[in-house]
């Protein structure tokens, strides 16, 4: 589940990313491309993060 997620938060990142509309103006692009980097990150996050909560639940099941 993580996994889609990540995928999911990957490709509307770099739909963001890539997204030009030309009435949004200089300040519209750089929030959409803000935004669209914050995706990424936070898919590397998700993924990130489940790892080592799944670590610290087999430390407590011992």
């Amino acid at each position: 589940m993580k996994w889609l997620i990540a995928i999911i938060l990957i490709l509307i990142g770099s739909l963001l990313y890539a997204l030009t509309i030309d009435n949004l103006g200089n300040l519209g692009h750089i929030i959409i491309k803000i935004i669209g980097i914050a995706c990424f990150f936070l898919a590397g996050y998700i993924v990130r993060s489940k790892k080592k909560n799944d670590k610290i639940k087999k430390a407590i099941d011992k």
